[in-house]
């Protein structure tokens, strides 16, 4: 009688075991099925986020609001995640004074260099990158929206040049994030932001009348310029798709 008990007890932790192991690899099966679209909603949100900080001091704090509503999703994070979530962003946009700044971003592009998605969780995903943004800026420091929130601008720390000055020179801001953190999660309405953000970056202005290549690395791998002139239509994309990594060894293109 204990024999058949115990043998009963194998039996069903075989059976356990075994439904474990297939709910897993499903699991994983289904998330590389997301990854197209993970990418493709992290490379929109680059995009949008470059578009975003466009503009005229009059329209950037409704711009902001607009880019959190479509990219965020609500998220409690708890006392142990990092990360800016969107009722923090948006708290964030509401305490910011763009109407006495001096001089706007006139237009950007940026530069997508490498992207890392994993699972993380049953409906989640953590992605990282590293990529560059390029901002016109017609004078004075500005404010902008990054992964981690808005920050200003500090062209006069990087300037020994005599010639400048704050209210009337006009240059390029370029900045260089290398561990930029997104955790997703799946919604109704497809892949969200559930929190944001980047440990450093590098931050270098350029002065010089000539420097219409300021964008890091000539040979881009993805690039998209924005005008001012043109936030009404599409802007438009350029160059070829960059490699992105996952812990399993799968492309994500």
């Amino acid at each position: 009688m204990k024999l058949r008990n115990i043998n009963r007890g194998l039996v069903l932790g075989g059976v356990l075991a075994l439904g474990v192991v297939c709910y897993t690899v499903y699991e994983n099966n289904q998330f590389k099925t997301s990854k197209p679209e993970i990418e493709q909603t992290m490379r929109d949100y680059i995009a949008d986020m470059t578009t975003a900080n466009v503009g005229g001091n009059d329209v950037l704090k409704s711009q902001w609001t607009d880019f959190v509503n479509e990219h965020y999703t609500d998220y409690a994070a708890n006392d142990n995640e990092n990360g800016s979530t969107k009722s923090e962003l948006l708290e964030q946009i509401n305490h910011t004074d763009t109407l006495s700044q001096q001089g706007n971003i006139t237009s950007a592009e940026y530069d997508i260099k490498e992207m890392s998605i994993n699972k993380s969780g049953a409906d989640g995903a953590k992605v990282t990158m590293i990529y560059n943004v390029c901002y016109d800026v017609s004078k004075g420091d500005p404010n902008f929206f990054a992964t981690s929130g808005i920050n200003t601008m500090t062209s006069g720390n990087y300037t020994n040049s005599d010639n400048y000055e704050p209210s009337t020179s006009s240059y390029k801001a370029i900045f260089s994030y290398e561990n930029a953190e997104f955790y997703l999660l799946r919604t109704s309405d497809g892949w969200k932001i559930a929190t944001s953000s980047d440990y450093g970056y590098g931050e270098d202005y350029s002065f010089d009348d000539d420097n219409s290549d300021s964008v890091a690395d000539e040979s881009k791998a993805e690039s998209e310029v924005i005008s001012d002139s043109s936030l009404a239509d599409s802007a438009d994309s350029s160059g070829s798709e960059e490699n992105s990594h996952s812990e399993e060894a799968d492309s994500v293109e």
